[in-house]
């Protein structure tokens, strides 16, 4: 059975548009490959839960990890060139979390479940999420514009964290006088 990442890869490889809904930005999982984001030309990220202190956390430490460094930049680039938009709707009701992937002919698939990327997954028991096909896509599209239309934007706000973040973790450790 193929893990989650795996076909969440495989369905944004096909894609130009893709709209997400999640309980919370894990930028420590994201590892999305320039291959894979190569024809996405839109890119929606709706979350629930939003904490200033955690992105910058995540970011910095990503910024500490010479493996995961280009993963900050592919991010920050998206932000920076409005391909990746976010809001946040913390009042918004939706569970569980769910993505859909258009082509330029509209929606053709549902990951409903589910989103994690970490390897393996850190937690006892299953972890489950499901792909359906256009028909459940185009319903699933219908209420995240209904959520998207209700929620705030905090792209901008991300971005000039993770920009802070980054100048700050190439310039290495704070240091303080004695």
């Amino acid at each position: 059975m193929p893990d989650f990442r795996d076909v969440f890869g495989e369905l944004l490889s096909g894609s130009s548009m893709v709209e997400i809904a999640i309980l919370r930005i894990r930028l420590a999982a994201v590892d999305l490959s320039s291959r894979e984001l190569k024809g996405v030309r839109r890119f929606s990220v709706l979350v629930a839960e939003a904490n200033a202190a955690t992105i910058e956390e995540e970011a910095y430490a990503l910024t500490m990890d010479p493996g995961k460094r280009q993963n900050l930049r592919r991010v920050l680039g998206l932000l920076q060139t409005g391909v990746l938009e976010i809001r946040s709707a913390p009042l918004g009701g939706w569970s569980p979390d769910f993505s859909v992937f258009s082509d330029d002919v509209g929606p053709q698939n549902l990951l409903l479940g589910l989103h994690w990327f970490h390897r393996p997954f850190p937690h006892r028991g299953p972890a489950w999420a499901a792909r359906f096909g256009p028909t459940e896509a185009k319903r699933a599209r219908e209420r995240f514009r209904t959520l998207w239309d209700g929620a705030h934007q905090i792209g901008p706000a991300v971005q000039k964290l993770m920009e802070r973040t980054s100048l700050r973790g190439c310039s290495g450790p704070r240091r303080f006088r004695s």
